[in-house]
C-alpha cells in the first residue's frame, strides 16, 4: 500500500470534529497527496487515530510552505485545491448565482471596486455598537499590544487600534454582510473552489503617524496560495490625505506582471526584487515606480472593494482623521501560522448570539467552519490551547 493509500485509510477513526471540519480534512488530505509531500503524510499516517491532529497539522504544514516558497510555486500549489473540492457535498459547494463580473476584474487586474454596498443607516448602526468598546493597540486582535479605553486615548506611538473579536463581530447586520451570497459567489468564482473565511477584522487608521514599516508601505500579503480579502470604508475617504488604499495592478500575477514590467524597460534584478518576501527591499521599489500608477481606492462610508492580497498594496496614513477599515478574507485553507479566530476569555451569550446570525445552511455552515468552530469554544466554556481548537 502506497504512502497516500495509507493516508487515505486513516479517515475512519473517531473525532470530536464537526462534520464541516471532517469535510475540510477530506478536501485538505487530496490537497496534500497532490503536492506530494512525503514527510506529511508520514506524520499524518502516524496521527492516523487523531484527526483532530491531522488537520491542525496540514493547516499548519500548509502555513509554513507559504513563508518560504517561492513566488512561482504558489501556482502549483493554488492549483491543487479546486479539485479536492470533489470530496465536498453538493449543497456545500453549489453557488447561487452565475459568477459575479468582479471575479473577472479580480482575475484580470487583482482588484474591483464593488461600489457603495453598506447604507449610511447600516454604518451609523456599526459605529454605534463599537463607540462604547475599548480598543486594542494594534492592527488586529491576537498581535494587539494592550488596549485603550477609547480611541482618543491611544498613544501617539501606535499606528492602529482595533477591537476584540466578539466586540466587533456582535456589530448589527456584521455577520449578515459577510453571508451574502453574492459575498460567497464573489470569493468562490475567484478561488476556484468553496472559499474559507478566515478572518474577519476592522481596524483604525490613526492620522499623522509615521508610515508603519510592514503594513502603510508597498508589500504583498503572504497568506494563501490564492486569497479574496473584501473591505469596506466604515469612515468616508474623500481624498487621499484620508488613509486611501492604492494597488498596482495586475501585480497579482507574476507572469502577466513581468511582461508588462519588461515592456517598460524595467531591468531583471528589479523585476525580481518586486516578487521578494521582504517590505525592506519591496516598498522603495515599488514606491519609485508606482506611486503615481497604482489605483486609488476612496469613496463615502460604505463603500466596498476588493483585491487578491498578494498584489503589491498600501494605505496611504491619514492626515486629516481617524479611518475605520472592515475586512473579511477568504481563501483556500486556514493559515493558522498567521491568523487566530479565538476569542479567549469572552462571553458566552455574546458568542451564541453571533453563531445564530449565521445562516444554518450546509454551504454557510463549511464556508464559516473556523468561526463556528471557535465560538463554540467560547459557548462551551473552552480556551484557546484546548485539543479541539484548530
Amino acid at each position: 500500500m502506497s504512502i497516500w493509500q495509507r493516508l487515505w485509510s486513516a479517515g475512519g477513526a473517531q473525532t470530536a470534529l464537526s462534520e464541516p471540519l471532517r469535510l475540510d480534512l477530506a478536501r485538505l488530505k487530496k490537497v496534500v497527496a497532490r503536492i506530494g509531500d512525503t514527510r506529511l503524510a508520514l506524520k499524518l499516517v502516524g496521527l492516523r487515530s487523531d484527526p483532530d491532529e491531522q488537520l491542525r497539522e496540514i493547516n499548519h504544514f500548509l502555513g509554513n510552505q507559504l513563508e518560504g516558497s517561492a513566488p512561482e510555486a504558489r501556482y502549483a500549489r493554488a492549483a491543487a485545491f479546486p479539485p479536492a473540492d470533489d470530496v465536498l457535498p453538493p449543497k456545500v459547494k453549489e453557488t447561487v448565482a452565475r459568477p459575479p463580473a468582479a471575479a473577472s476584474d479580480v482575475r484580470d487586474v487583482g482588484c474591483a471596486d464593488l461600489g457603495r454596498i453598506l447604507s449610511d443607516d447600516q454604518v451609523a448602526a456599526m459605529h454605534e455598537h463599537l463607540r462604547a468598546k475599548p480598543v486594542l493597540l494594534g492592527h488586529i486582535p491576537h498581535s494587539a499590544r494592550g488596549h485603550a479605553a477609547s480611541l482618543d486615548l491611544v498613544p501617539s506611538e501606535s499606528n492602529y487600534a482595533c477591537y476584540s473579536y466578539l466586540d466587533l463581530w456582535s456589530s448589527p447586520g456584521l455577520i449578515q454582510f459577510a453571508s451574502q451570497a453574492k459575498v460567497l459567489d464573489l470569493a468562490q468564482a475567484y478561488l476556484g473552489c468553496t472559499p474559507t473565511l478566515y478572518s474577519i477584522n476592522a481596524f483604525w487608521s490613526l492620522p499623522n503617524r509615521a508610515s508603519h514599516k510592514a503594513t502603510q508601505v508597498f508589500h504583498r500579503d503572504w497568506e494563501d496560495y490564492r486569497s479574496l480579502a473584501l473591505f469596506t470604508q466604515l469612515t468616508p475617504v474623500e481624498k487621499p490625505e484620508d488613509g486611501a488604499h492604492y494597488y498596482v495592478e495586475t501585480s497579482h500575477d507574476l507572469r502577466r506582471f513581468e511582461h508588462t514590467l519588461q515592456r517598460r524597460g524595467i531591468g531583471a534584478d528589479d523585476i525580481a526584487s518586486l516578487s521578494v518576501h521582504d517590505e525592506r527591499i519591496i516598498a522603495p521599489l515599488a514606491t519609485k515606480m508606482f506611486e503615481d500608477r497604482a489605483r486609488r481606492f476612496d469613496g463615502p462610508a460604505g463603500q466596498s472593494f476588493c483585491t487578491d492580497g498578494y498584489g503589491l498594496h498600501r494605505a496611504l496614513v491619514p492626515r486629516t482623521r481617524p479611518r475605520l477599515l472592515l475586512w473579511f478574507r477568504f481563501g483556500n485553507f486556514f493559515n493558522s501560522t498567521m491568523f487566530n479566530m479565538h476569542p479567549g476569555g469572552a462571553n458566552p451569550d455574546v458568542a451564541a448570539r453571533i453563531l445564530a446570525d449565521i445562516p444554518d445552511t450546509p454551504r454557510h455552515r463549511y464556508v464559516f467552519r473556523y468561526l463556528i468552530q471557535s465560538l463554540t469554544a467560547v459557548v462551551e466554556g473552552k480556551v484557546p490551547g484546548d485539543r479541539q481548537l484548530a
